[in-house]
């Protein structure tokens, strides 16, 4: 293929162009710090059906669970061990909307990721992977056990 300087300029535009809808999504997804909700097909673990689960990896994954004011359930989650939440969609009087999660011994630590609460009658199941230093989880929402 022959290079021409016809080609290399509509060549750096397309590049040009790429770049700037791949950083006005980056900026989008920023402002909004809760990540869509993913919905599977696969059917929550049978006699954990209204329960969140949350897997953790190599880390202490710390589980904060809330309403839209903020207020919740925090829970601190060894390493590569499940955890089954009975608080997922009530505590007492408070219908948490959100999941947040941080890493590390610090529960007051930084928050890495959030995820919307499903709709009652669902279940959320998060497995966290990477390190502490550099955390990732995975969320999604399946239909309860049958």
């Amino acid at each position: 293929m022959k290079f021409t300087a016809k080609r290399v300029v509509v060549s750096a535009a397309v590049a040009g162009v790429a770049v700037v809808g791949v950083g006005a999504t980056v900026i989008a997804t920023a402002a909004d710090p809760v990540s869509p909700e993913v919905a599977g097909a696969t059917p929550a673990d049978a006699g954990h059906e209204t329960e969140g689960k949350y897997t953790t990896g190599d880390y202490v994954l710390n589980v904060h669970e809330l309403d839209d004011d903020g207020e919740g359930v925090s829970t601190a989650i060894g390493p590569r061990t499940t955890y089954y939440s009975k608080t997922l969609h009530r505590s007492g009087n408070r219908q948490h909307t959100v999941v947040k999660f941080s890493a590390g011994s610090d529960a007051d630590g930084p928050i890495f990721f959030s995820y919307p609460v499903p709709a009652p009658g669902r279940v959320v199941g998060c497995v966290a992977s990477g390190t502490e230093a550099a955390p990732q989880v995975r969320c999604e929402t399946t239909p309860p056990a049958r």
